[in-house]
């Protein structure tokens, strides 16, 4: 399996970072990767420019001796625009199929379990590429079988991702507690997660909050909330003309940016995105609940004496809230400040001061891509 070409589509952003000529890492080293991990609705579309923004930002912000960057994402499970790549292409990590759990039918729609496993097999999928790629250079320019460096992620959640980012981590590092040291260099465990980045985070208690409340008041309402829904989106899309579904969706979202516009409209038309939307926010309402992770996975733990196993070197988490987020309950996020926040050598938590809405990515591309290319910059310290 070898990387796939830069490329944007409506499924996937995959852009490589370098840094100016004079300041270039040595062969040795491996590209960090930063993965990011989307929201509900799951189309990476929506977060093209953000992440465009931000690798622009990562390039322009290179130091003497900083790696170069692999900035990557894919749309969740079940949101997918396009079909599946055809198997005799060469198209990378992209050969990573949404896969259904065995003895489900065709109609199957994903529950944010099968998230976490559809992004933790992406990010496998992707290292175990990058691996066998910088190897391949680092034999070519200096003669050595392997890059010096271990291979690094930062990942990123927006939303629930943030809740799929986490369980990534805690799985992660389960992983490489039970995995030999020389499995993990030739298996899928042979990287480091070093940081994370959430998001305006729904990590706890989702339900708590005004919009999760809503939801949970029409799903008790309306048991088949997702199939009717659906059902009248799709009435709608097939017998309205295009035109007069993207008037609807400026007039509904404010007049947003056209991207924001396209992805929607698709969003709207596509088969199954509609039901796999709110299928998947009913599953939320159930799964994100309590503080479910141990103080590793949330960065916290003392150092033992010692040298450690690199495998265990704890992750750098970085928390951005927003003010009157509608997702996430002010009295949840200050519970989370007060219990992990307040940790010396924890999780950095950071509550925005700029207003800056829970769909960020709609009109505040530029400002969250500086944010977090400071936050990007401050892991790698």
């Amino acid at each position: 399996m070898s990387l796939p070409k830069p490329h944007i589509t409506p499924d996937s952003f995959f852009h490589k970072t370098s840094p100016p000529a004079c300041l270039a890492p040595s062969p040795s080293s491996c590209p960090t990767t930063i993965y990011f991990i989307s929201g509900n609705p799951g189309l990476i579309s929506y977060y093209h420019p953000f992440l465009s923004l931000l690798s622009k930002n990562l390039t322009s912000a290179s130091s003497p001796g900083q790696n170069s960057f692999h900035v990557f994402g894919h749309s969740l499970a079940g949101f997918e625009l396009e079909p599946a790549p055809s198997p005799k292409t060469n198209a990378g990590t992209e050969k990573v199929k949404t896969k259904q759990p065995p003895g489900t039918s065709g109609d199957y729609y994903y529950n944010v379990e099968d998230q976490i496993r559809f992004v933790q097999a992406r990010l496998e999928a992707h290292m175990a590429a990058l691996r066998t790629e910088s190897a391949s250079s680092s034999a070519s320019a200096s003669g050595t079988d392997a890059p010096s460096q271990r291979p690094r992620v930062i990942l990123m959640g927006h939303s629930v991702g943030t809740y799929i980012a986490m369980e990534v981590l805690r799985r992660h590092r389960e992983n490489q507690t039970t995995t030999t040291t020389a499995a993990a260099a030739a298996g899928d465990s042979g990287f480091d997660i070093v940081g994370s980045i959430m998001l305006f985070p729904t990590v706890m208690d989702i339900a708590n909050s005004p919009a999760g409340r809503k939801l949970t008041y029409l799903l008790r309402f309306i048991p088949q909330l997702a199939l009717v829904v659906s059902l009248f989106a799709r009435l709608l899309t097939s017998i309205l003309p295009n035109s007069i579904i993207r008037a609807a969706v400026r007039s509904v979202m404010q007049s947003p940016p056209e991207t924001a516009v396209d992805a929607t409209t698709a969003f709207l038309k596509s088969k199954r995105g509609v039901r796999q939307a709110l299928h998947m926010g009913a599953d939320e309402m159930r799964t994100i609940t309590t503080d479910k992770w141990s103080d590793d996975v949330w960065g916290v733990s003392k150092a033992k004496e010692g040298p450690q196993p690199q495998q265990q070197l704890l992750t750098r988490l970085f928390f951005y809230f927003g003010r009157n987020d509608h997702w996430v309950a002010e009295q949840t996020r200050e519970e989370i400040i007060a219990a992990r926040g307040a940790v010396q050598n924890g999780p950095k938590m950071i509550v925005c001061e700029e207003s800056l809405p829970h769909a960020f990515c709609l009109r505040h591309n530029e400002t969250m891509a500086n944010k977090v290319a400071d936050m990007v910059q401050e892991i790698l310290e």
